[in-house]
């Protein structure tokens, strides 16, 4: 929360110093053209364009931690998607301006397209491959018993022995304090965390879904559940009879 909070600071900061005092030289691409290629570029415009992005991701920024520091409960991806489609339309806008790629009239020049690869390729991943991403964190985990180990298939997935596992409770979550290393999405908590009594743990949880399932894993300590609380208790019961 307050890591997007100083972020966000640190964006809108970023956007008046090149649109206000003129810091141009921040502005990545712009600051390692030749002179003669910069003075085909309508900085001034391009300046404004920045800063009006960087106002809009700062803005975004501080609105997901006010809805964190509320407490209230809202998906965040809607927001970052939002953010994203309005990062590249502002991306595309900025190119408008640089006469290295389009003429006078708006018109491609020769090689303008090559100059163009960068861009589509961040639209790719900002409007393809992230969403993509958010989509396959948000999927139900699947787990498989054996008469040997418990398989938890997907990302952050693991093999489990059973002769690993010292204890198996049903119970309900923790309060988690943090994110260490994985992915929450919508009502999904995927990978390692950090519970308020800081213990460390490795998590495959639907919020929407209690009680739960730890594995005392000698690894690692282990909460998952599934897409119901029926499913999850037929999950715990076959762990139990092996």
């Amino acid at each position: 929360m307050w890591i997007l909070i100083l972020a966000g600071g640190i964006v809108v900061a970023l956007g008046f110093t090149v649109d206000r005092f003129g810091w141009y030289h921040l502005i990545s691409g712009y600051n390692t053209m030749s002179k003669e290629r910069q003075e085909r570029v309508d900085i001034k415009r391009v300046a404004r364009l920045i800063a009006w992005m960087c106002y809009g991701i700062g803005a975004m920024f501080l609105l997901i931690a006010l809805i964190d520091l509320s407490g209230w409960s809202a998906p965040l991806e809607p927001f970052f998607l939002v953010l994203f489609v309005f990062i590249v339309a502002m991306l595309w806008r900025m190119q408008r301006y640089d006469g290295n790629i389009f003429d006078e009239s708006g018109r491609l020049r020769p090689g303008g397209r090559k100059r163009l690869i960068p861009i589509i390729l961040v639209s790719v991943v900002l409007l393809v491959g992230v969403p993509a991403l958010l989509f396959w964190f948000s999927q139900p985990t699947e787990v498989a018993v054996t008469d040997e180990m418990i398989v938890i298939e997907g990302s952050y997935g693991r093999e489990v022995p059973l002769d690993e596992v010292e204890d198996v409770t049903w119970t309900t979550l923790p309060d988690i304090a943090r994110r260490t290393n994985g992915a929450d999405t919508g009502t999904r908590l995927t990978g390692h965390f950090r519970t308020e009594a800081g213990e460390d743990v490795l998590l495959f949880i639907d919020r929407d879904v209690e009680p739960v399932i730890r594995l005392d894993w000698s690894a690692e300590p282990i909460y998952l559940n599934q897409s119901s609380r029926e499913a999850t208790r037929a999950l715990y019961e076959e762990i139990q009879s092996r």
